[in-house]
């Protein structure tokens, strides 16, 4: 078939001295269809992956960018890139789609298990799988062989294999092993066999919620479902907070100390320091000053004050914030820092057909 339509295509318009379509025709394998089916590339094609992450990196990054803007508006961009991915783990952990299908089953397991966006496109398969039909079943030893095809179109027919004992599911489309998502004709063996999940060897673990769940990104922020939750929750409440604290110096001050003293308090708490939890009564942690409770005013006693981030509380020699820096200075000197890859959704075209 593809032979076919590419001497049609060649001979139409009048390539066939064209040495460019010549070389593109060696290389078929490498990019059609026809050929690399059964072959899984996450949904990537050619240089798609390539051509995203530029046409997100340009809207940081300017071609007059001296060495210094770029690295700065690169970070920007990658942390906008991993914002994004964090944004997604956690709205496919929050709340449930209507089930909409009449195998509701199988579609709320899929709820369930993929996240949000292998759902989205799973859910037409699900659908679609009402209107196929069973031609004929075989019976083996080792497995059963499913004939299916589409309601009204006897001609597009697929064979299913499923093997009993080992619960594999093979089907001549290889869209499973293309794009790693159950299609309507493995779908359609599972309603007719009254399997109400879809079975461990048709969900990959990297289209699932929980793939995450035992990892922690360089920011520090869990993928556990529970955590994200209140993540967010504090966030929403910093936000408010950091709007009606900026207006004055006063409040500026004791809303940064405070938090310093909160973060300083909890650090110290989970690397097994004993030191006190409240942050804010305590007058030992170097970044509270004393408060008094009354007037909300801090009280007139002379504190002390740092000369390298004008911060009072602490003095120079006695800087967290610089020991912090040395050690980090002295951690990557030693052992080096890898942020990871950068994450693009993966835009595969599912739903065409052979």
């Amino acid at each position: 078939m593809f032979k076919r339509k590419w001497v049609q295509l060649i001979e139409e318009f009048g390539f066939e001295d064209k040495l460019w379509v010549n070389n593109m025709y060696e290389e078929k394998h490498m990019w059609a269809t026809a050929y690399i089916i059964g072959k899984f590339f996450a949904g990537f094609r050619t240089t798609s992956r390539c051509e995203g992450l530029h046409s997100v990196v340009a809207r940081y990054v300017g071609l007059r960018y001296d060495l210094t803007s770029f690295v700065e508006h690169f970070e920007r961009c990658v942390a906008h890139l991993r914002f994004k991915e964090f944004n997604a783990d956690y709205e496919s952990t929050r709340g449930a789609p209507v089930m909409q299908t009449c195998i509701e089953l199988l579609e709320r397991f899929a709820a369930e298990v993929y996240t949000h966006e292998i759902f989205l496109l799973l859910w037409p398969f699900l659908s679609r799988a009402g209107s196929m039909r069973v031609l004929n079943i075989e019976n083996n030893d080792d497995c059963i062989k499913y004939i299916v095809c589409k309601h009204g179109r006897p001609d597009f027919m697929c064979t299913i294999e499923f093997c009993q004992e080992e619960i594999i599911f093979m089907c001549t489309c290889l869209r499973m092993e293309s794009f790693g998502i159950p299609y309507e004709h493995i779908v359609k063996v599972l309603v007719d066999r009254d399997i109400c999940e879809i079975r461990r060897s048709l969900v990959l673990d990297r289209w699932t919620k929980k793939v995450k769940s035992a990892l922690n990104d360089a920011s520090g922020f869990t993928r556990d479902a529970v955590v994200i939750s209140r993540q967010s929750a504090l966030m929403e409440f910093y936000k408010q907070l950091v709007a009606v604290a900026a207006k004055f110096l006063e409040r500026y001050e004791e809303t940064r100390d405070i938090i310093m003293g909160l973060y300083s308090s909890y650090k110290a708490a989970d690397e097994g320091i004993n030191q006190p939890q409240s942050s804010v009564a305590k007058s030992d942690n170097p970044y509270v000053h004393e408060i008094n409770i009354g007037s909300g005013q801090p009280s007139k006693k002379k504190r002390q004050h740092c000369s390298v981030y004008q911060m009072e509380g602490h003095k120079k020699t006695t800087c967290p914030w610089q020991k912090n820096i040395d050690n980090n200075v002295i951690e990557d000197g030693t052992n080096g820092s890898d942020d990871g890859d950068m994450y693009t959704e993966p835009k595969a075209d599912l739903d065409s057909d052979n």
